[in-house]
């Protein structure tokens, strides 16, 4: 395996299917099983692609009840077994060596303490343990598989926010809600298998009216707030309207637990307590400027290539933030500041 591979989101989602499927004691194989030939394949291929220089040479076990010969449409040597357990026929991906399974152990844990594969790793997760259930009283509720509880995924769900339950009775991680449903169609939980697509977004889309518990979309776009985002962003996350977002938001700077900031025609929220200042690049070119030596209005917009009266609005817009005050002869002067200033 090269190195310097890439790692994809393709690829993470194979760790996740990995992490739920695959044997991950065998120091010699690596393995994956599942009766849905469309992930074993996703599985295989991903496996080819990365280990492509270490002359694999892949095997696909078939088990059914009755030992049925199932066209397999790979170029691998596939061999049948019988099981009488079996209710659907299932899968199993086989290569061996040493030296693989080391470097993609070694991978696993790369892309396990990457955040930005998160998402990737829990729909591989979901792909292989996780199930919808949708019954009476239209109870819809998504379910992950475990035997006990599993701080990695619990990290994950918490860092997407994601409300759960721990069900010793039912062995599995229960989410319900809709305002949880809302984020998971967002990640696209259930798409790596087609089956559970449909399910989840027939269930999903069947939802008449948003239940959220008390201040729940207050409480979230607060925890969000660390950073700074638009409203447009937060209405894309919480897949809610801009409106309804602002009617969260504008409370909140009125009583100074948040604060806005105009970029490039846009709004940037964050936090009060973060004690940050967002401002574009164009002001940015003033402070840098400012940063060498006072300059007057006519000055910097002659270097920055814009008219006095955009100058001094930019200006006046930084002087408001407490970045740059106007002394007495017309120069402008930068200033120092505690708070941290974010480019976007």
């Amino acid at each position: 395996m090269d190195s310097e591979i890439e790692i994809t989101s393709e690829i993470a989602e194979c760790v996740g299917l990995w992490l739920a499927e695959g044997d991950s004691k065998t120091l010699r194989e690596i393995t994956f099983t599942n009766n849905c030939f469309p992930l074993v394949k996703f599985f295989a291929n991903k496996i080819e692609e990365i280990f492509v220089d270490s002359n694999l040479r892949p095997r696909i076990y078939v088990y059914s009840a009755k030992k049925v010969s199932i066209q397999i449409p790979m170029n691998y040597r596939i061999n049948y077994y019988s099981d009488k357990r079996a209710r659907y026929p299932y899968f199993l991906f086989r290569v061996s060596s040493v030296k693989v399974v080391r470097q993609w152990k070694n991978l696993i844990e790369v892309v396990k303490y990457n955040k930005k594969f998160y998402t990737s790793i829990l729909r591989g997760f979901f792909a292989g343990e996780g199930n919808i259930k949708g019954g009476i009283h239209s109870v819809r509720a998504i379910r992950i598989a475990q035997g006990k509880p599993n701080k990695f995924i619990e990290r994950i769900l918490k860092y997407h926010g994601i409300s759960y339950r721990f069900s010793y009775h039912e062995r599995a991680y229960v989410i319900t809600g809709k305002w949880n449903w809302d984020i998971l169609a967002n990640i696209k939980i259930a798409d790596l298998h087609p089956l559970k697509k449909e399910k989840f977004w027939r269930l999903y889309n069947s939802y008449k009216e948003i239940h959220y518990p008390g201040n729940w979309l207050r409480n979230n776009i607060l925890k969000l707030l660390e950073k700074p985002y638009s409203s447009l962003s937060l209405s894309k996350r919480f897949n809610r309207s801009q409106a309804r977002i602002q009617d969260i938001l504008i409370p909140l700077k009125k009583e100074g637990i948040v604060q806005s900031f105009n970029v490039r025609s846009k709004s940037y929220w964050i936090k009060s307590d973060q004690n940050k200042i967002i401002i574009s690049k164009i002001k940015e070119k003033y402070l840098k400027s400012l940063k060498r030596k006072e300059k007057s209005t006519a000055e910097l917009a002659k270097e920055i290539g814009v008219c006095w009266k955009a100058a001094y609005r930019r200006l006046t817009e930084l002087q408001k933030l407490n970045l740059v005050i106007q002394n007495l002869t017309g120069t402008w002067k930068l200033l120092s500041s505690d708070k941290e200033v974010i480019i976007l």
